[in-house]
């Protein structure tokens, strides 16, 4: 009997190694076919361009983004001199250390972590694009298995540090999970021996600590983008907070309501209530307070899957269980496997579209206007979008621009002051994006005619979709115009 649990054990094994390899092998091959987008190039570019101590000490304020990943990135362009293009690769290589994570730490059985490591946001979402969130599964998890274990407190407080390191959404997750583990900590205060206590209360100030920096470094400055947004209302709290639980779990509201309250029902009768639905409230909540985008969705998926994973039940739990608790189990077991195969059938989907249509129109018009540049013409280019463009070249592209990264406090041109320094300046090209969906009559109106009568005529566009689940969020299209008149003199 030994020898056969032994025999096992190791198919077990193999079979995990061939799913990771297989995963591994999926991610790398869809790299091959996403271009990258803004997002993956704005940090990209303000690792190359500047130092560390401006990064963490001046330039995150702006970005409201803790450096983490711009540290990697600047490691990896400063010390290893990597190039643009691995990018990709550097961030399909933490998914992959992600995945092993998964496979060897989570406590879900077999098919259910097979299930999530190909599902929408491990496999494409925080894997294919190269973003901090490429590690937000392996710190997310480990910071799960390490709450389950309140005997080495110090490893808790290392997978908090990681996840409030990586993300403003890991801030808070790992906040949250602090909270309840230091309150059930306190609470079986006397159970734990001196040694134990002391590394808690040491480990509890360096968390503090580390949390009181990030707010000093991260507090935005008065003249940061972000603090001229419309404030929010109670109906704008209700559609964003639906819109994030529905795009975390089935893309249909109702149905990821019944899930997410399926879910705190049974971490409740395990127990572990809060330590699913504080961290999984607080993300939701930032999502919320932020106008999130669609592919930050999957931080509170990742929160829920890790809060079921701090209530999952051991082996001995499920042998000494009653049927009742067995019946709740596997009920929740069925569902969790449901929803987990709608993530994978979306990933095929979007890995499908992600090979016949481009993310991002940026590579397109970089390799367009590599040839102008060659040719000494003056371009110009307007919104956040550009940084995907510049990220292409090792120098300026942009005349108007005086960073190739997007500085979130410049007082870049809007509206009619764009139009003004077109007319005034009149550069041979001038390239704009397009995020929303693509229509005639508001491009005549707002871009098309307005670029006319300056003398412009359209040149060549780049298309691009933001890919989601459920198909896109945005396009992202790059206009380029060509002035077709000589410049006027005074």
């Amino acid at each position: 009997m030994g020898q056969h649990d032994t025999k096992t054990r190791d198919w077990w094994r193999i079979g995990d190694a061939a799913v990771l390899f297989l995963y591994a092998g999926v991610v790398l091959w869809t790299i091959r076919y996403h271009e990258k987008w803004a997002d993956e190039a704005q940090a990209w570019l303000i690792a190359r361009d500047l130092g560390l101590k401006t990064i963490w000490f001046h330039e995150l304020r702006y970005e409201g983004s803790p450096g983490l990943w711009h540290t990697i990135l600047w490691v990896a362009q400063h010390v290893f001199h990597a190039k643009y293009g691995a990018i990709s690769y550097i961030g399909a290589g933490f998914a992959i250390l992600g995945a092993a994570v998964v496979l060897l730490i989570v406590p879900f059985p077999r098919a259910i972590r097979w299930l999530l490591l190909f599902g929408f946001f491990p496999l494409y979402q925080y894997a294919v694009l190269a973003r901090p969130y490429v590690l937000f599964a392996c710190f997310a998890f480990f910071a799960a298995r390490q709450f389950r274990d309140r005997s080495k407190p110090q490893l808790f407080a290392l997978a908090v540090a990681l996840l409030a390191c990586l993300t403003a959404h890991g801030i808070v997750l790992g906040a949250a999970l602090a909270c309840v583990y230091a309150a059930r900590f306190i609470k079986d205060w006397r159970q734990f021996d001196s040694v134990c206590r002391r590394r808690f209360v040491y480990s509890a100030l360096a968390i503090a600590a580390l949390y009181l920096c990030l707010f000093f470094i991260l507090l935005p400055p008065r003249d940061v983008e972000a603090l001229n947004g419309s404030p929010l209302t109670l109906q704008d709290g209700v559609t964003r907070s639906l819109h994030a639980v529905a795009g975390a779990l089935l893309d249909n509201s109702w149905l990821s309501l019944l899930v997410l309250a399926a879910f705190a029902l049974w971490c409740y009768s395990r127990k572990s209530l809060w330590s699913f639905l504080l961290p999984v409230g607080g993300v939701v909540a930032l999502y919320v307070y932020v106008d999130g985008w669609a592919h930050q969705q999957g931080t509170i998926f990742l929160a829920l899957m890790a809060g079921l994973a701090i209530a999952w039940p051991s082996q001995v739990e499920l042998s000494a269980a009653t049927r009742r608790e067995l019946l709740r189990h596997r009920g929740l077991m069925a569902l969790v496997i449901l929803v987990l195969c709608y993530h994978v059938y979306a990933s095929v989907q979007i890995i499908r579209r992600d090979v016949q249509l481009p993310y991002s129109g940026a590579a397109d018009c970089a390799a367009v206007l590599r040839s102008l540049l060659a040719e000494g013409k003056t371009i110009y280019g307007y919104q956040y979008g550009m940084v995907a463009v510049s990220a292409y070249f090792e120098r300026p592209v942009f005349a108007n621009q005086r960073t190739a990264y997007y500085h979130h406090s410049f007082p870049y041109a809007k509206g009619d002051e764009i139009f003004e320094q077109i007319r005034l300046d009149q550069p041979e090209y001038v390239v704009f994006t397009w995020w929303d969906p693509w229509d005639e009559q508001r491009y005549a109106a707002n871009l098309g005619t307005p670029m006319e009568e300056l003398g412009y005529s359209f040149a060549h566009a780049s298309d691009g979709f933001l890919l989601t689940k459920a198909g896109w969020s945005h396009r992202q299209i790059y206009l380029i115009f060509q002035r077709n008149t000589a410049p006027k003199r005074d």
